[in-house]
C-alpha cells in the first residue's frame, strides 16, 4: 500500500517555520473520534508541527515509509499502532524522542531498543484505574447475588425464597477479601470495599513490601497460598511477569473455600484456564473473568460453553464516558513534554518489561 500523504491533525496547518518538535498522530479514524472528538487548544503554536497517518491504512512497509517521511520527534499512538521498525531505530535519521500512548500496554509499539536510544514513553497511567476497580466490584457483587443463574430462576418461577435458596445469594458485608496484586487498581478497589464493611481486606503481590501494603490500611498476606486459603472473595488484579505466569493453578485455586468468589481483572495468563474450567465444571466456586489467554475469545473457546462462569468481554478498562479523559490525559502530557515538565504515567524500561 502506498504511503499516505501527510495531513494536518487539526484544521489549522502547521507553522511554516522549521519546528523544533514534529508530532505525528498515528491514530485510526475511530481512535481519533473516541479520544479527540472535540476541538482542542493549540499545543504550542509556532514551535511544533503536527500531522496524522492512519496505521490501519498502511501495511508494514507503508508505516516504515511514513516514519521516515514525517521524521517525528513525538509519536501519538493507541490500539491500532504498529511497531516502531528496528531498522529505523538503528538508522542515522532516527528522530523519535517520546511515545505518547493514549491507551494501555506499549508492548505492540515499543521495544528495548527504543529505551536504549533514550526514547521516553507514557500511557494512560492511572487515569482509568477507577473504571477497572468498579468493574471488579461489579463482578464480585454479581457473583454473590447469583447473576449467572438469574435467567434460569426467572423461567423456573417459584416464590422469592425459592430463588434465594437456588441462587445461594450472599452479602459482601463481613466477608474476607483478598487482593492478588497491589498496584494502582488494587489501591482503588480498597476504598470501594469500605462501605460494605468487610471483615478483613488483605493483599499479596510478589515484590511489594508488606509495609507498603499496610500503610494503605490493608493487611499484608504472608504468601500467595495464604491469600487464597484465608479469604472468601479473591480479586485478581496483578500485572503479568515471567515469574507469575500460570501461578494461579489448580493447586492454588483448590485452596479457596467452597463457594468462594474468584474474579480476575488483571491478566488472563496468570491463571491456568484448564484449572478454571475444572472448577467451573464442579460448581465449587463462583467465577468471574474479564481477561483471558486469547483475546478476543475465539468462538470455540471452552470458556464460552462453561456453565457457571460470568464472562465480560475485557471491558473493565475505559468506559464510554472516560475515553475523553484518556485523550485529555495524553494532550496534557504532550503539553508538559513540550514545556519540559514531568510526565504523568511515564513507563520506565522496568515497567515496560512487566507489561503484556
Amino acid at each position: 500500500m502506498s504511503l499516505a500523504e501527510p495531513t494536518p491533525f487539526r484544521e489549522r496547518p502547521p507553522p511554516d517555520t522549521v519546528s523544533e518538535e514534529r508530532i505525528l498522530f498515528a491514530l485510526s479514524d475511530r481512535e481519533r473520534s473516541l479520544f479527540f472528538a472535540d476541538a482542542r487548544p493549540e499545543l504550542a503554536a509556532g514551535r511544533v508541527a503536527w500531522s496524522r497517518v492512519d496505521p490501519e491504512a498502511l501495511d508494514d512497509s507503508g508505516w516504515a515509509a511514513a516514519l521516515r517521511a514525517h521524521r517525528p520527534t513525538v509519536l501519538v499512538t493507541a490500539w491500532s499502532a504498529k511497531p516502531v521498525p528496528d531498522d529505523w531505530i538503528d538508522s542515522d535519521d532516527f528522530s523519535l524522542r517520546y511515545v505518547c500512548h493514549v491507551t494501555g500496554s506499549l508492548k505492540k509499539i515499543m521495544s528495548e531498543r527504543l529505551y536504549a536510544r533514550g526514547v521516553r514513553a507514557t500511557n494512560w497511567g492511572t487515569s482509568i484505574n477507577h473504571t477497572v476497580a468498579e468493574h471488579a466490584m461489579l463482578l464480585v457483587l454479581a457473583l454473590l447475588r447469583g447473576v449467572p443463574g438469574w435467567r434460569d430462576s426467572i423461567v423456573t418461577g417459584g416464590w422469592t425464597l425459592d430463588h434465594v435458596r437456588r441462587l445461594r445469594t450472599r452479602s459482601l458485608r463481613g466477608a474476607r477479601v483478598g487482593l492478588h496484586g497491589f498496584g494502582a487498581i488494587a489501591r482503588d478497589i480498597v476504598p470501594l470495599l469500605a462501605p460494605f464493611r468487610p471483615a478483613v481486606v488483605s493483599a499479596w503481590s510478589r515484590g511489594v513490601p508488606p509495609d507498603f501494603i499496610a500503610c494503605h490500611g490493608v493487611r499484608p498476606a504472608p504468601s500467595l497460598e495464604a491469600l487464597f486459603a484465608e479469604h472468601d472473595i479473591l480479586i485478581g488484579c496483578e500485572s503479568l511477569t515471567p515469574e507469575n505466569r500460570g501461578s494461579v493453578d489448580a493447586r492454588i485455586l483448590a485452596l479457596l473455600a467452597d463457594d468462594a468468589v474468584f474474579v480476575n481483572v488483571g491478566r488472563g495468563q496468570i491463571v491456568d484456564e484448564t484449572a478454571l474450567l475444572a472448577e467451573a465444571a464442579s460448581g465449587r466456586l463462583r467465577l468471574g473473568l474479564d481477561v483471558f489467554h486469547r483475546e478476543p475469545l475465539p468462538a470455540d473457546s471452552p470458556l464460552l460453553a462453561a456453565h457457571g462462569i460470568l464472562l465480560s468481554p475485557h471491558i473493565a478498562g475505559p468506559t464510554w464516558d472516560t475515553y475523553r479523559v484518556c485523550g485529555d490525559h495524553a494532550l496534557t502530557n504532550l503539553r508538559d513534554y513540550l514545556d519540559g515538565k514531568p510526565l504523568d504515567g511515564e513507563v520506565s524500561a522496568d515497567l515496560f518489561a512487566r507489561m503484556t
